[in-house]
């Protein structure tokens, strides 16, 4: 049925209660798009995906990527540049949608709840949500933080040697009360915190640096050592209260790994919340990964007879996961992962039910490059290591068909959030 409206009247001037009627029934990606007819069109869909009115109804991650990713040159220009978005469920690409028409500034250190955290070389840290346009100043990490000579090369230089990952605490619409951001940072890879986004960071007082991984939820932040402990911490009053400190032991079979193959593989871990369960993921990434899947050793990299050597990028290859076992205080090993499927990269690490991930497999692992000491050092490679781990199978397989494998800026998975 033909939308009855005033004669003559321009679309930019329909009354709220009729527009507010076509959102009721466009989807998530639509009302993207109806935001950007017109300024006033914009106003009322902003007011609508903030009430009570609006339930987004999915949670599925989306794959953040530049929007250059995989054009021949002899591609027009249109939706050249800027971001675009990776939909798992219908393996197309989105280049209309995002609110950015250029590539953010500064480097991204993570992403949870639709937003991304971005760190410029001054050490400012601000929030960026590429769905609605949105954009937070948090602060500056020089206020109340120390900072070694490494410290201010490494923000400078290489701002993910300084954070390598942070999250937000909410999505900034029902818990504003919970409003924060954590993350690890320095050299020392240590924990701080600014709540209420007031501008101002404070270490948290974590007693197993170095930190390899931090997640939040239910109100609580976790951290995961490089020695397989975790710390949680409530943030229910006006400063975190620690209410787990646990060491278990490490697990053999990833050390005995580590081991034997430690001129092979690098090895990055992540923890992950999944129904109620704290779980601990290996991702052993080969250093060096010839054209047939396997890792190659630096020193066969040149022969006698090449005069370059060749180019073997690094490739995840393995996982290993485990499940804490708080009565015992030790990590155990799961074979499965059930129903559920997790996302891993530079992002908030998180597992979903495979029923709220249409496109995916389940009992899988989901990942995007992480590995921040490489990612950069090559102009050939580097955020192309992506792909998915299936623990039943116990290969990788790809996601994503790649033209190349350098991707500027690096991929990453981003919850749909407008904002």
């Amino acid at each position: 049925m033909a939308i009855k409206r005033k004669r003559d009247a321009p679309w930019s001037e329909l009354e709220i209660d009729m527009l507010e009627c076509i959102l009721r029934r466009l989807s998530f990606l639509d009302i993207l798009r109806f935001k950007r007819v017109c300024s006033w069109w914009f106003s009322v869909a902003e007011s609508y995906v903030s009430s009570s009115c609006y339930r987004l109804c999915f949670q599925t991650p989306w794959l953040l990527l530049p929007g250059t990713e995989g054009k021949e040159d002899d591609d027009d220009d249109e939706g050249e540049g800027g971001l675009c978005f990776f939909n798992l469920d219908e393996k197309r690409e989105y280049r209309d949608v995002c609110m950015c028409r250029e590539v953010y500034e500064g480097c991204c250190v993570g992403s949870s709840h639709g937003w991304l955290v971005l760190l410029d070389k001054t050490a400012n840290l601000s929030l960026f949500n590429p769905f609605s346009g949105a954009r937070i100043q948090v602060g500056s990490l020089r206020e109340g933080l120390e900072f070694t000579d490494v410290d201010a090369y490494n923000v400078k230089e290489d701002p993910r040697a300084f954070v390598p990952k942070a999250v937000v605490m909410s999505d900034g619409k029902k818990d504003k009360d919970k409003d924060g951001v954590v993350l690890i940072y320095g050299s020392r890879k240590k924990l701080a915190f600014c709540r209420d986004r007031d501008g101002r960071f404070m270490g948290l007082d974590g007693a197993h640096q170095p930190y390899h991984d931090i997640i939040c939820y239910d109100n609580v932040v976790c951290a995961l050592s490089d020695v397989g402990s975790v710390e949680v911490w409530h943030f229910s009053g006006s400063f975190p209260t620690k209410i787990m400190d646990m060491t278990p032991s490490f697990p053999l079979k990833t050390a005995n790994f580590g081991r034997s193959f430690r001129d092979l593989y690098s090895s990055h871990f992540y923890l992950v919340e999944s129904c109620g369960e704290l779980l601990f993921v290996v991702r052993f990434i080969g250093e060096f990964v010839d054209g047939d899947g396997k890792p190659v050793r630096e020193a066969d990299l040149l022969d006698d007879e090449d005069i370059q050597p060749k180019i073997c990028p690094y490739k995840t290859l393995l996982f290993h996961v485990y499940r804490l076992d708080r009565h015992q205080k030790k990590w155990e090993e799961m074979e499965s992962l059930g129903d559920q499927v997790v996302f891993l990269g530079g992002n908030h690490s998180m597992s979903l039910r495979v029923g709220d991930c249409p496109g995916c497999v389940k009992d899988s692992i989901y990942f995007t490059d992480s590995y921040w000491g490489r990612v950069d050092e090559d102009y050939s490679y580097g955020g192309h290591d992506m792909g998915y781990y299936n623990l039943r199978e116990r290969i990788v397989k790809p996601f994503y068909d790649t033209r190349c494998c350098k991707m500027e800026p690096t991929p990453f998975w981003i919850i749909p959030n407008p904002w």
